[in-house]
């Protein structure tokens, strides 16, 4: 298995029949994809930094390719005629609400409800199960009341807690900056809740160095879980079958 890190909360993982594409915004480089493989693209809302509409070009050059789209990401056919898109719709893309699940090729999907827009997503592939959390994470800002804070932590908590008792393999969990002195409380509490075997920050603009940030102080219990991203473009190798890691890095 390799992942790469494209950009923000974008990752290409690459497994042997299916290729998967999360919250791809047209900024970073996309790797070369194998035309023959089965390419799943999952855009988890339509905030400018998880979706553009350009995305839905890639059906014109993988002829294997599907589009799950996210609450809120109904895009109907005047839509896509009007960004120069002539797919067919029905064939080419699969909406997808809060808390609901689907069966497509095979692959299994659940979608769970997000704190601020869209979805996250669950997905079961080829015998390993990824977590991808779009935009579902414990938003508690400096700014907000503290009835307000509260509110969106149980919100947060009580999403990640139908999770509890999931073998998670690989998992995608912001660590916002932008949170300030809160920064690390979404990716504690997945942690302590449900946890994964590798775990991949993301959300955080491009500032690396919260990862360590978060290994020396709240994170220390998670360390061996979590993996150190420190640029775009970073390759990440698995031996799915030895259960060891090995990173390459190579510029995409």
């Amino acid at each position: 298995m390799k992942i790469t890190y494209i950009k923000h909360s974008s990752f290409c993982v690459e497994l042997e029949k299916h290729i998967l594409l999360f919250d791809y915004f047209l900024e970073g480089n996309l790797p070369e994809f194998d035309p023959q493989k089965e390419i799943l693209v999952f855009i988890s809302h339509k905030h400018s930094d998880h979706f553009h509409v350009g995305i839905l070009h890639l059906a014109q050059q993988y002829p294997h390719i599907h589009f799950f789209l996210g609450a809120g990401l109904r895009l109907n056919e005047k839509y896509l005629a009007r960004n120069g898109i002539t797919i067919d719709r029905d064939a080419y893309i699969t909406n997808l609400y809060k808390r609901q699940e689907c069966d497509y090729s095979d692959i299994h999907v659940r979608t769970l409800r997000s704190t601020d827009a869209g979805v996250a997503y669950l997905i079961d592939c080829e015998g390993h199960k990824l977590y991808h959390a779009g935009d579902l994470n414990c938003w508690c800002w400096t700014e907000e009341s503290a009835e307000y804070n509260a509110k969106m932590k149980r919100e947060y908590e009580a999403e990640i807690d139908t999770m509890r008792g999931e073998k998670i393999n690989f998992a995608f969990v912001p660590l916002d900056p932008h949170l300030e002195s809160t920064y690390w409380m979404g990716l504690s509490y997945f942690m302590e809740a449900v946890g994964a075997d590798y775990v991949f920050p993301m959300h955080m603009w491009e500032e690396y160095s919260y990862i360590e940030r978060y290994l020396a102080n709240e994170g220390k219990a998670c360390a061996d879980h979590i993996v150190k991203i420190t640029k775009q473009g970073q390759v990440f190798v698995f031996d799915t079958h030895a259960g060891n890691m090995c990173c390459a890095e190579r510029k995409i």
